[in-house]
């Protein structure tokens, strides 16, 4: 069963955090998921995503139903690495579960990516360790979008590099929670069309002084980082409140554009829906 007291705590003694993409030390995140997919004979790392109980993840609809479709993948291509630090490489930590389930959100719109959610049921629970324990899921009395403006939350990825390649490190970005006037401002004709009462933005648009070489450098989540979650440390408790979902691409590039600012969908929304399709609450 789920406790409550268990969630969202960091066991291991991790140093001081840093900005821009900084690699993050193991058992740093031990709520962060790889998510892998069986592709004809190779098995890719294809998104993020949290855990948030013993055998359940939350990531974004997009990474498990087929392009531009409400259709799901088949549950059995898929494969959920926790404890995973390095994507290459497996050390002593790691756990491997299989899909049992998918519950993709009922009203997701894969046109404009509208309500953007999905929880995984393992097929088997993974036991708690120093490496894997779940975030807490937001408290349900601070929903508000007012409250997190202007703080920054913290999201790990991996992300992909300008070849298309997944970083091998999973690493951090902290990035600010900006109003949605501010977010559609920026871009209006991108972000009129994704942004919706259940997202927020968040991010820098012109990116981040960087004290030590004088250079502002750009700070974002990229393709491969979808799904992975943003959370929010309260007295000692890391609490997961976004899903990354949508980014502005760069024009005829695989990469997104880390100019502008990153849609999440906003989990404080759908906190019934979860607690209703997640059995261990």
């Amino acid at each position: 069963m789920f406790s409550q007291a268990q969630c969202g705590k960091v066991v291991l003694n991790p140093i001081p955090l840093v900005v821009n993409g900084t690699p993050t030390l193991e058992g740093q995140w031990p709520w962060q998921i790889a998510l892998y997919q069986t592709q004809t004979v190779d098995n890719k790392y294809i998104c993020g995503g949290t855990l948030v109980t013993h055998r359940h993840v939350i990531t974004a609809a997009h990474c498990v139903t087929r392009k531009q479709s409400q259709r799901l993948v088949d549950q059995n291509t898929l494969t959920v690495y926790l404890g995973k630090h390095n994507l290459r490489t497996s050390v002593e930590g790691v756990q491997v579960r299989f899909v049992g389930k998918i519950t993709v959100h009922p009203d997701y719109n894969a046109t404009t990516f509208s309500r953007d959610v999905a929880i995984l049921e393992l097929r088997d629970p993974v036991p708690y360790s120093d490496w894997i324990r779940p975030a807490c899921l937001w408290p349900d009395n601070e929903i508000a979008l007012k409250n997190v403006i202007g703080k920054k939350g913290s999201v790990v990825g991996w992300g992909f590099d300008d070849t298309g390649v997944a970083t091998e490190e999973l690493s951090l970005v902290e990035m600010p929670v900006v109003s949605q006037e501010t977010c559609i401002r920026s871009y209006s004709e991108f972000f009129v069309r994704f942004t919706s009462d259940y997202t927020y933005c968040a991010g820098y648009r012109d990116g981040v002084y960087n004290e030590r070489t004088g250079v502002r450098e750009s700070t974002s989540v990229c393709n491969g980082d979808s799904g992975g979650g943003m959370v929010f440390r309260q007295n000692g408790i890391w609490y997961l409140r976004g899903l990354v979902s949508l980014s502005v691409a760069r024009q005829n590039e695989y990469r997104c554009d880390p100019t502008h600012y990153v849609i999440f969908t906003d989990l404080a929304k759908f906190l019934p829906w979860i607690y209703a399709n997640v059995s261990d609450f």
